[in-house]
């Protein structure tokens, strides 16, 4: 009998270790985000879960207790060394895919552990999740490259009972949001100086830093990229018409939005567009899925930011346009973690 239960434990143990192919989808994090990666988590694992040649993982990250969902049963992770013991047998993916918004994942702490532990991801590496994550210096990154965004001032927690102090730099309207956040929670649009105070304290609950920069009034348009090892794929341009002052968190996740893909984006505009992610892209190692907003103002795209996870939920852009350049979602999910294994 003992002779039995041990070669059926080293059975289990070979089909982790030398047959199958160890794919955990980690989602969560320690942001304001939360719920929306354990959606986008719950979506990208239902497009994976099915393949034959890999054992797919469920991992959540939280403040709470971190986790990992496998076949019903629940098991502790080890989070520094990114692995956890299965009967008695310690299991580490073969490969990460990375839908953490925020903190940890969008920001390089979860990229670091991961590198650390030599295990490949879906995502960035730590220097340009660090340098994107950070909105101030990731535009003066793009500036650099002559790419044109609106002007922008930084604000630190320390520096709030000195607003007035910044007022030359800022003209109105202008928004205001985090640094350092996702999902435009903390966004705010600001009309009149009377009104700063208070949406500066709003963005300041979600980042340490906060961005005042000048409304640009145009068409608003978000792009998916595609980057793996093999090749590179600039989705088709989605056009956004908020039903809201801004395209905030409920116009993106509760369906305050009418979202065109592909948009009505003059040829100028999608040439422009194009032209400046290729820029970005050649320069930074940017990989995986990003989506990237940009305000166009006479035929001229301004970029905003780049998400380098983003949303990705059936009801999410980058799905929409995966389908719009007659792409099968569930294959580029596949293929994007096949391409890092």
């Amino acid at each position: 009998v003992n002779i039995l239960r041990h070669n059926c434990l080293l059975l289990y143990w070979l089909t982790f270790e030398n047959i199958m192919v160890n794919i955990a989808v980690v989602f969560g994090g320690y942001s304001s985000e939360y719920e929306v990666s354990v959606k986008s988590g719950k979506f990208i694992y239902e497009n994976l879960k099915d393949n034959s040649d890999w054992n797919v993982f469920e991992v959540c990250i939280s403040n709470d207790k971190n986790f990992v969902r496998y076949n019903e049963k629940v098991y502790d992770l080890d989070y520094e060394s990114f692995s956890f013991s299965i009967n008695g047998n310690v299991v580490r993916p073969n490969a990460v895919f990375n839908i953490v918004h925020g903190d940890p994942g969008e920001n390089g702490d979860l990229a670091e552990i991961l590198e650390r532990n030599k295990i490949p991801q879906t995502a960035c590496d730590v220097f340009v999740s660090k340098l994107t994550f950070n909105k101030k210096k990731y535009i003066e990154f793009v500036n650099s490259l002559g790419i044109p965004s609106s002007k922008q001032v930084l604000i630190k927690k320390n520096e709030i009972d000195n607003l007035s102090s910044f007022s030359s730099s800022i003209t109105f309207p202008c928004i205001v949001k985090p640094n350092n956040g996702g999902s435009s929670i903390g966004v705010s649009k600001v009309y009149k100086s009377n009104e700063l105070n208070e949406k500066v304290k709003i963005a300041f609950k979600e980042d340490d830093e906060v961005l005042i920069e000048s409304f640009l009034d145009g068409q608003e348009v978000s792009v998916g990229v595609i980057q793996n090892k093999n090749e590179r794929i600039i989705l088709p341009i989605t056009e956004i018409i908020s039903d809201n002052e801004l395209f905030d968190y409920s116009a993106k996740y509760l369906g305050e939005s009418q979202e065109i893909t592909p948009g009505n984006v003059s040829e100028k505009s999608k040439k422009l567009i194009h032209e400046y992610l290729n820029n970005i892209y050649d320069n930074i190692n940017l990989n995986g899925i990003t989506r990237s907003e940009f305000i166009i103002v006479n035929d001229i795209p301004y970029i905003l930011e780049t998400n380098t996870i983003p949303g990705f939920t059936k009801q999410s852009i980058i799905p929409q346009q995966i389908e719009a350049q007659k792409l099968n979602v569930r294959d580029v999910i596949n293929d994007l973690v096949r391409s890092i294994l």
